[in-house]
């Protein structure tokens, strides 16, 4: 019982005094559904998904960043770690370590511009259906201040951008992202959009 009362609150701040779990379900899944549209998964969420099925929740980081890793060579090079992967956000964490520095010790430029470019590319590509593909369409990049440390950087999806990408055939999107470092401030700031294209279309 003490388990069932201490995921409530994380889950659904709200809710604290439920008793039965099978009401809280019930509660949680009409709130869903009510909130936004439901798709089917493609086959990286769905990999995600089967990852968190076999995976502790403490394991879930590693297993995103060997997942992710796998697909993009450049982000292992770089030693990219994925925290946080869903279909509404994404959360990657870069050290500051010798391989990814500038001249003057700091984390290099385009070492956090793959940061970003890495976060907003995997929220997008949870939700681009399997019959399409995303490409990187452009990347801004305002050079802020000098970073300190390590970087954390976080992206997500509007409810509208997430439903255009499951039912429109072709479009793009401007993804939300922050780059942030140890001392709470942004060394940059940037503007990743996103295209989705169907597979057949791109070959002509």
């Amino acid at each position: 019982h003490h388990r069932d009362h201490d995921a409530v609150p994380s889950l659904m701040p709200q809710i604290t005094l439920l008793d039965q779990p099978s009401t809280f379900l019930l509660f949680q899944t009409i709130t869903i559904n009510m909130s936004s549209k439901v798709y089917k998964l493609n086959k990286m969420a769905a990999t995600v998904q089967k990852l968190e099925s076999y995976l502790p929740t403490s394991m879930y980081s590693w297993g995103y960043t060997i997942l992710f890793n796998s697909m993009v060579k450049l982000a292992a090079t770089a030693g990219i770690k994925v925290e946080k992967l869903s279909q509404r956000e994404s959360q990657v964490y870069l050290s500051n370590k010798r391989r990814v520095q500038n001249h003057i010790g700091g984390l290099h430029a385009c070492s956090m511009a793959l940061a970003a470019e890495s976060a907003t590319g995997m929220v997008v590509g949870m939700n681009v259906p399997d019959t399409h593909i995303p490409l990187l369409k452009s990347m801004h990049v305002n050079f802020v201040r000098r970073c300190q440390g390590n970087v954390r950087v976080k992206a997500w999806l509007t409810e509208e951008d997430y439903q255009r990408i499951h039912e429109d055939d072709r479009g793009q999107v401007t993804v939300p992202v922050r780059v942030e470092d140890e001392s709470g401030n942004e060394p940059i700031e940037t503007e990743m959009v996103w295209a989705w294209v169907n597979k057949n279309r791109s070959k002509k």
